[in-house]
């Protein structure tokens, strides 16, 4: 019998995106270390929450909401894509083998994963840091004196853990944080798929269970705030898994077919509410339900990943050669797009040290710029390097997914 075939047309369109939105966030992040004029955050008062009202009061330090928001809701978008595909492909699995290879899965996602963050946490930690054009403010020096405790955290693949423990990312790198977050799910989910006979108990179990250890550490450090507990609130902050969860939930509804709650999620009232309530919320989210947003944006995300790759009337088709590509390569634009940013900024301080304030068309230059070398810099590694790891987890793989079951 044949390998079963999965594809999703449409969600590599969705991770360029997603990709794109965190490069946006970073580039005024960096702007802001290298003392350019951005859309980061004014000095006084420090202020993280972004509701309209804020804006309006004049509490609210953030230049441009959107920027903000942009970065943090691309990695949501991520979590959500990664355990609804995850999700779905254990569920074949499941029926189709008749039980589900953790050991194939794990090297699945080691082939897949594993190289390039262990490139750029080699770069990172021992080439990156001696190299002027790849010096940031603040972090090169906070990296120095905590270079042990991040390294350990690093190379075990805990990057949130030493994120969360010294308050500040490991220069370049730091966005591989989400990726610590996405592997610690991949190292429990199979298992917990695999021994529930009942998929949806799993998934609600899950959920609550995070959501209430999370409610549970809030509160405690509302009355009892050492510092250890600070790194544990911290860390858990940053596991959204109950993300990937919301996805899961979606390849459930999708796998076993539960067309009347398809039927309204496809409709066209659910598409323009996912669409515009994602914008709407970024603006009016009241400040005392920030901490627990991400579950709303995680439900409004999974109808736009449900509608982009199953509705034939999906309100946003993505499916085209140049999204095609720009999403296989999406996993290299996340991983590189800081190094290169840094990089592009040195070099502009290089050649027009002069400048210190950016004006409208340098500053549109200056995405131009990193987007473009961001994205050749992906595709080259996909190309020449990437790709040689992927084409060997395809020798542990039970289900044909992705571009061999597009290209069938």
């Amino acid at each position: 019998m044949s390998a079963p075939r999965v594809y999703f047309p449409g969600l590599n369109g969705l991770r360029f995106f997603a990709a794109f939105a965190v490069v946006v966030t970073h580039v005024e992040l960096m702007k802001k270390y290298m003392g350019y004029n951005n859309q980061w955050i004014n000095p006084e008062p420090v202020v993280t929450q972004y509701p309209l009202h804020h804006i309006q009061s004049g509490e609210l330090t953030w230049l441009q909401p959107l920027v903000a928001a942009l970065g943090p809701l691309g990695v949501v978008f991520f979590f959500v894509l990664s355990g609804f595909l995850i999700t779905y492909l254990l569920l074949v699995e499941r029926e189709q083998a008749g039980f589900i290879s953790v050991k194939n899965f794990y090297l699945r996602r080691i082939f897949r994963i594993w190289p390039l963050y262990y490139l750029l946490f080699i770069l990172g930690f021992f080439v990156l840091p001696h190299i002027d054009f790849f010096y940031v403010s603040g972090q090169t020096e906070q990296l120095k004196e905590h270079f042990w405790g991040n390294f350990w955290s690093y190379l075990f693949i805990f990057p949130n853990l030493g994120f969360a423990m010294y308050e500040a990312a490991v220069p370049n790198i730091g966005q591989s944080w989400s990726i610590g977050v996405e592997e610690q799910f991949y190292l429990i989910w199979p298992l917990i798929i695999r021994y529930f006979k009942k998929p949806l108990h799993a998934i609600v179990w899950v959920t609550v269970i995070l959501l209430i250890v999370k409610a549970g550490v809030v509160l405690s450090y509302q009355h009892y705030n050492p510092h250890w507990l600070l790194v544990v609130k911290k860390f858990l902050a940053m596991s959204k898994i109950e993300c990937m969860t919301i996805g899961a939930l979606g390849a459930w509804l999708l796998y076993y077919k539960k067309d009347h709650i398809l039927k309204v999620i496809r409709s066209m009232p659910a598409q323009i509410l996912s669409y515009s309530g994602i914008v709407a919320l970024i603006f009016l989210t009241p400040a005392f339900i920030q901490d627990g947003i991400h579950l709303v944006y995680g439900v409004l995300f999974l109808i736009v990943i449900i509608n982009v790759s199953t509705n034939p009337s999906s309100v946003v088709k993505l499916e085209n050669k140049v999204f095609d590509l720009l999403g296989k390569i999406s996993y290299g634009i996340y991983m590189y797009h800081l190094v290169v940013i840094t990089f592009v900024l040195h070099a502009f301080h290089w050649l027009f040290p002069e400048i210190q304030h950016l004006g409208i068309m340098q500053g549109l230059a200056l995405y131009i710029i990193c987007t473009l070398l961001t994205i050749f810099v992906s595709w080259a590694s996909y190309t020449w390097f990437e790709h040689r790891f992927i084409r060997m987890k395809h020798k542990f793989s039970k289900v044909i997914s992705g571009d061999e079951a597009k290209q069938a």
